[in-house]
């Protein structure tokens, strides 16, 4: 009998993804991921003691939650998709815009799954490289090359992360408008919306190829959740909607996002706390003779004064139970962290400033 082989399609071989760094991070303070470091509250968890047998047991009713989001957002429910994470949103805006040798123009270091998008579809990666944390003429930078390679898809996180840099709402305004007279697609991940208040949310009515997508990872702390949302006008949604699952989350999570949408100080506090241990972090390697850059989300990047002194820094932290991501940059060590509660950022600190 003659054998048959199953292939996949010739695009998903061009595919290769880095294994994900797995360990038990139990017990650890995560602070190389950009995720919540403090545990919530008792009260805050009292939430899971309100999920009944009925949310295990029966499908999800997602209109609780694009009734609640569309409240609180103060746009239209026809203007939003849930997805699961910003990952989702992203994976469907692929899904929906990107064709064959389409140029796709992103940020690099940044979101490490426009890449593997792009092969997925069989579209060209145009990466826009950031090779330093001084960025000053970003904007500029970013029109020329959006100008000289007239993509079909603009990609940006804004701020962008590991390597900060941020557009305001004209520079974001003007990008549309660009993009636009380019016919070309122009996605904006939020994620970090809540720690700086820039958006481009409102732009949404005036441009028809703009997409925002924000996820509850960050500012509100859910990043187990995997629940994020996608903002356009009517018809690119509709376009998104016509390939989403029949349910996009599960009741579970449904239940949860409503209680901190209801309970949105939860995470205006952890905001404030966040802003709060940046300035005395910067006043730490300030004396220290380092440089800090991020003021946009709740991460930093510290350069410190050689390769080695940072590879030692993430170690011994490590030791002692906090979790960095170490980074070489031009030559240069940085350490990247994310800012926590007052009481988590000065144990760190305190052991960084005894091993420097």
């Amino acid at each position: 009998m003659k054998k048959i082989s199953i292939k996949s399609k010739s695009n998903i071989e061009l595919v290769e993804r880095s294994s994900h760094w797995v360990q038990n991070r139990k017990g650890y303070f995560t602070m190389e991921r950009n995720e919540r470091v403090d545990e919530f509250s008792s009260s805050s968890m009292n939430i899971l003691k309100k999920i009944s047998s009925f949310d295990f047991r029966t499908y999800p009713d997602n209109n609780l939650i694009y009734s609640r989001l569309s409240k609180w957002l103060k746009i239209k429910e026809k203007n939003i998709l849930i997805t699961e994470g910003a990952d989702g949103g992203l994976l469907r805006i692929f899904n929906v815009f990107a064709d064959k040798n389409d140029v796709v123009l992103t940020l690099e270091p940044g979101y490490a799954m426009y890449p593997v998008y792009c092969k997925m579809f069989k579209a060209k990666y145009v990466p826009f490289k950031l090779n330093s944390p001084i960025n000053k003429d970003y904007f500029f930078k970013l029109k020329k090359k959006i100008l000289k390679n007239k993509p079909k898809i603009v990609a940006i996180a804004n701020p962008n992360q590991p390597i900060e840099v941020m557009l305001n709402l004209n520079q974001l305004k003007e990008i549309c408008k660009i993009t636009k007279k380019l016919k070309c697609l122009f996605v904006v991940d939020e994620a970090y919306y809540h720690f700086n208040n820039t958006t481009a949310q409102n732009l949404i009515k005036s441009y028809d190829n703009l997409i925002v997508v924000r996820t509850f990872s960050k500012a509100f702390g859910l990043a187990g959740l995997r629940v994020g949302y996608t903002l356009s006008n009517e018809k690119n949604i509709k376009y998104l909607k016509s390939i989403k699952p029949i349910y996009e989350i599960n009741s579970v999570n449904i239940q949860i996002i409503l209680f901190f949408l209801k309970n949105i100080q939860i995470m205006k506090n952890y905001v404030k706390e966040v802003n709060i241990s940046r300035k005395y972090l910067i006043k730490v390697f300030t004396n220290l003779k380092c440089k800090v850059y991020g003021k946009y989300s709740n991460t930093v990047l510290i350069e410190f004064p050689s390769t080695k002194i940072a590879e030692n820094i993430s170690k011994v932290l490590f030791k002692k139970k906090f979790i960095v991501r170490y980074m070489i940059l031009n030559n240069k060590g940085f350490i990247r962290l994310t800012l926590s509660g007052k009481k988590i950022m000065r144990e760190c600190l305190d052991i960084i400033k005894k091993n420097f």
